[in-house]
């Protein structure tokens, strides 16, 4: 006998099968624990998935030129440490044995790093993995942070113990560190106040040269404002935001008062003379035909001492500063009230005005005038 295939036949042949999975589904006999694992062919097929995704993608992503930076490398590893290595473990350190039960386990990237090209590297990091467990980054805008982690997870796998937990944790590490870190604290927020001194120091002077600001002699006001900015997702940077978020508004107040307490520390620094002499321009007689007015009417030291919610550009490093300019200017930056006026005088500067005026406030020891 033969049957003929007509659509109504195919038809209904593809609602039984449906049905069928539908009923399967709903009898619960399948079973979704992941210490059931997967069907070896299960695991080819998404994997498989997964790496095809992760290298189309990644064809329109372009990587920096120096991806060995020790800045960038100590920056990595500084959230590496908090947000990654219970995962992945660290080198001297194995991975949780907790999330080894995850399905997938994520893998032990000191010991197994894959051979992940850096741009697919950063489409992992910048995104993260559906249906893995592996989170996108929290500010995804904030590439130049993303590129900070593809360094050092490219780097980690060279490293030793002691190097990774001197990148991690400053040159200070583990309980020395934590008490150093909290030392002079009223108690409050001694915990978070040590995770905040192996990056910024228990003194605000920061370390590994540029790879973090340096927050002695901002004043109290403005420091309580940035982390609270950084708390409520109003400022983006998945490196700041977790740390801040965990962290009560009270203890953030302390901390501030911390840093605040602190004296200030210019970091020393030079530039080409053309270079600072266009960076004083700016910062003294603005750009009056593009609407840009002059850097010293906010950061100078008039206006410090009459707005304490202004941040002191002066002594700063000069790459952090040339950073946050463009981000103001590429709209990937928010903080506290004052940030749409910033935004709109990044919009106006060009990238070598901005070099410019970073240089000449980084090289200034004190708060300049007009």
């Amino acid at each position: 006998m033969t049957i003929r295939l007509t659509f109504r036949r195919a038809a209904l042949g593809v609602a039984a099968l449906l049905l069928g999975g539908l009923l399967f589904a709903w009898s619960g006999v399948m079973t979704i624990g992941a210490s059931s694992g997967h069907w070896p062919v299960t695991e080819w097929f998404l994997h498989w998935v997964m790496r095809s995704s992760v290298r189309t993608h990644a064809l329109s992503v372009k990587a920096p030129e120096d991806l060995s930076s020790p800045a960038l490398l100590a920056r990595g590893a500084g959230h590496y440490a908090t947000g990654c290595a219970p995962c992945h473990g660290a080198p001297g350190q194995p991975q949780n044995p907790v999330m080894q039960q995850s399905l997938p386990s994520p893998p032990p990237l000191a010991r197994e790093p894959g051979d992940w090209t850096p741009e697919e590297r950063f489409r992992i990091v910048q995104h993260g993995v559906r249906y893995s467990g592996m989170p996108a980054w929290v500010a995804p805008e904030r590439t130049d942070e993303v590129w900070a982690m593809v360094a050092f997870l490219q780097a980690m796998p060279q490293m030793s113990p002691e190097t990774y937990r001197r990148l991690a944790y400053g040159p200070e590490q583990g309980e020395e560190a934590q008490a150093h870190g909290a030392a002079g604290l009223r108690g409050l927020a001694r915990e978070e106040m040590a995770d905040c001194a192996r990056c910024h120091g228990p003194d605000g002077r920061g370390r590994d040269n540029a790879a973090f600001p340096v927050l002695s002699g901002q004043s109290e006001t403005y420091l309580a404002q940035a982390l609270t900015a950084f708390a409520e997702g109003k400022r983006h940077s998945g490196i700041m935001q977790p740390p801040a978020a965990r962290t009560d508004a009270a203890a953030l107040r302390e901390i501030a008062a911390h840093y605040a307490r602190q004296p200030a520390f210019p970091v020393p620094q030079s530039a080409d003379a053309a270079l600072l002499a266009e960076g004083e321009r700016i910062a003294r007689a603005g750009i009056p035909e593009e609407g840009v007015p002059a850097c010293l009417s906010c950061h100078g030291g008039a206006a410090l001492a009459r707005n304490p919610a202004y941040p002191r550009l002066h002594g700063q490093h000069a790459g952090y500063l040339e950073t946050q300019l463009a981000l103001w200017r590429e709209g990937k930056r928010g903080g506290g009230p004052f940030s749409v006026l910033m935004h709109t005088i990044a919009e106006r500067l060009e990238p070598d005005q901005a070099k410019a005026a970073a240089a000449w406030f980084a090289t200034r020891r004190e708060a300049p005038d007009q």
